[in-house]
């Protein structure tokens, strides 16, 4: 899965006609209207390109139907639990100072003393600001992804620069 990025987590079947009900993993649903192959990455199963025939919102769900699923059954076994993938290269541009989660997760952070505090595992999304979750020598660190604290992010060479971070290491 490392060269692809999940856009939806398939939950459940709906209907009777191989219709899916899937998570958004994605702000911008719009994506799925130039989507046309897709990879099904399904732990315990092989990898499966299917073709997006209709996608539609409904509330905060987004119901897939695949070309190559028909029945209610079959999209249980192949699709429920599964991931919907594409290609890194897929993935739109983002404007200049903003990044995505999987390019953050992986890079190295240090303070500005050089010192290494770990790597960031995970990115938490609060409604105020986004916690990088750093694993390291010091055990794990909550890191404000705010301008104050996070100077520099990197992902080409894969670091962060932080400071003022003393205090969350106690």
């Amino acid at each position: 899965m490392q060269n692809r990025v999940s856009i939806a987590h398939i939950r459940r079947t709906k209907g009777v006609k191989g219709w899916v009900c899937a998570d958004p993993l994605t702000d911008n649903l719009d994506r799925f209207c130039s989507v046309e192959s897709v990879v099904i990455q399904k732990e315990g199963s092989p990898d499966q390109t299917v073709t997006l025939e209709k996608w539609q919102q409904e509330k905060s769900t987004l119901l897939l139907k695949f070309v190559e699923v028909d029945s209610p059954e079959i999209a249980s076994v192949s699709l429920v639990k599964g991931y919907v993938t594409v290609s890194k290269d897929e993935v739109p541009i983002l404007p200049l100072g903003t990044h995505y989660i999987f390019d953050i997760v992986g890079c190295k952070v240090e303070d500005t003393t050089g010192a290494l505090l770990g790597e960031v595992s995970d990115v938490m999304s609060l409604p105020s600001n986004d916690i990088f979750v750093v694993n390291g020598p010091h055990g794990e660190i909550l890191v404000p992804a705010v301008k104050d604290i996070v100077l520099e992010i990197n992902t080409t060479d894969r670091h962060i620069l932080v400071c003022g971070v003393e205090e969350l290491m106690l």
